[in-house]
């Protein structure tokens, strides 16, 4: 394995730890403000601090970003889906299940990808990564099959509600597949990771601010000042810091290799709950996440195993290829 590539993989477990940080550590913490109103504010700064920064040292990637307005667009489309739908799920059903079922469809949307004909999806077939995906897949549907049927560890309202999230869920996944496949597109554009973070939130960042001033997450007086402070900063570390990871791993790894390293997420999030000795999925969760993770780790082993010959980040491969 090149050196390139074992950075963009370092790049990529950093990610999934931070993600799995936020998601074990500070949940309570981020439900004391309104959440659209700390969206607002984490990827405000992104967007103007790496824009500030590419006009400042890449000037001409904002000319190639305005030439290749529609892919930015589409970025823009997918990431706002993307924290829209996950946001509103995990109001619904358990967080283990949503967060799960997001991490899984991350891989279930590059093979869908593949499916309909994105040259960037493509990537050299393994027995072993079609197992995992398998896998993955299996367990998705056991998780939706446990929230809708009520064995789950928690469900705001009926079955409607469970389908609900179960769908947001598994839409929010699929989503966060298509943005780093455009974002490879945009990288072979010539637009870089600093850059193209900051293009891509423009769209949440505006949606954000609308849902706020709409009250539609609205914690009233829980709502302070230094609460607020306090949720941002740690917002910048453990949300826009590893997702900006994510996008420097881009030009370094093919997609198909990040998918599957960013399905990692539950399964750290369940050693860390076992480091903590506080689990908090239910019984029929645990099989369900026990049967993802065979899946993922299956999965990354064979996506970072070295292939037979060369193979570049976003673009075709040959014969060996899906």
């Amino acid at each position: 394995m090149s050196s390139t590539a074992r950075i963009g993989l370092m790049y990529c477990l950093v990610f999934v730890s931070l993600e799995a940080f936020q998601a074990v550590y500070l949940g309570a913490v981020f439900q004391k403000v309104d959440s659209f109103l700390v969206g607002a504010w984490v990827f405000g700064i992104s967007v103007v601090g790496c824009t500030v920064m590419t006009a400042i040292f890449r000037p001409d990637e904002l000319a190639v970003s305005l030439r290749a307005w529609r892919i930015v667009l589409a970025l823009n489309l997918f990431a706002a889906v993307t924290w829209c739908t996950y946001f509103l799920a995990v109001q619904l059903i358990e967080p283990a299940i949503v967060f799960t079922i997001f991490s899984g469809m991350v891989p279930m949307g590059t093979v869908l990808a593949k499916l309909i004909g994105l040259p960037e999806a493509s990537s050299f077939r393994r027995k072993s990564v079609d197992l995992g995906n398998i896998l993955i897949f299996l367990a998705i549907l056991f998780l939706a099959a446990i929230t809708v049927l009520g064995f789950s560890g928690f469900v705001r309202g009926g079955w409607l509600m469970a389908v609900a999230g179960v769908v947001l869920s598994a839409l929010s996944g699929t989503c966060t597949a298509f943005v780093i496949l455009f974002s490879v597109r945009l990288n072979g554009h010539g637009v870089g990771p600093l850059a193209q973070f900051g293009f891509r939130f423009l769209l949440y960042t505006c949606l954000a601010l609308i849902a706020f001033a709409a009250g539609l997450d609205d914690k009233g007086d829980h709502t302070v000042a230094a609460d607020l402070a306090l949720v941002v900063l740690i917002g910048l570390a453990v949300i826009a810091f590893p997702l900006y990871l994510v996008q420097r791993a881009i030009p370094l790894l093919h997609a198909s290799v990040i998918a599957a390293m960013t399905a990692l997420g539950p399964v750290m999030v369940f050693l860390m709950q076992l480091m903590e000795r506080r689990v908090d999925y239910s019984g029929a969760t645990l099989v369900g996440v026990s049967i993802y993770m065979a899946g993922a780790l299956l999965a990354v082993f064979g996506a970072t195993r070295p292939a037979a010959g060369s193979f570049s980040p976003g673009t075709d491969s040959q014969s060996n290829c899906h």
